[in-house]
């Protein structure tokens, strides 16, 4: 059992106002009564109800146990669907969780036809190895993350 398996059943409760607050910044980028959404690394996807066509991938089951949506389980660095799936991609606040972020996006870039959305937390330990493989994204600075922006 991992460490979000775990926490699964209070996650909503502890960060929902974090979360939410920043999705709103990633809906300003979005065209809600068209794009199709992919959220990698979507946890509980509490904000899903926010998207017309949404999926959310995530390797804990405890948080996608927690979810209600439409949701599947696999891995950032090896997403099963196919080349240009997804009018948009997003992943918010998980890529420093990845286990090779930098694989997690090439497979974001590969799955997307119009953007990729990456909200990046500035306290993570791998914080500028990942800002370095996201320097062809346009930056919003936010209070705790960076909101980055590819398309």
């Amino acid at each position: 059992m991992t460490y979000y398996d775990k926490v699964a059943p209070g996650y909503n409760e502890l960060h929902k106002d974090e979360q939410l607050a920043k999705v709103r910044i990633v809906l300003k980028e979005i065209n809600l009564s068209r794009d199709t959404i992919l959220d990698v690394g979507c946890g509980t996807a509490l904000y899903s109800y926010l998207f017309r066509f949404y999926t959310g991938i995530d390797s804990s089951q405890g948080m996608l146990d927690q979810a209600n949506a439409k949701v599947v389980f696999g891995e950032a660095e090896n997403l099963p669907f196919e080349d240009k799936s997804f009018d948009i991609v997003i992943s918010v606040t998980a890529i420093h969780n990845f286990k090779d972020p930098k694989k997690a996006i090439q497979e974001m870039k590969r799955v997307a036809r119009k953007k990729v959305i990456i909200t990046l937390l500035k306290k993570a330990k791998n914080f500028e190895e990942i800002l370095n493989e996201l320097k062809d994204f346009r930056q919003i600075d936010q209070e705790k993350d960076l909101v980055l922006i590819k398309g």
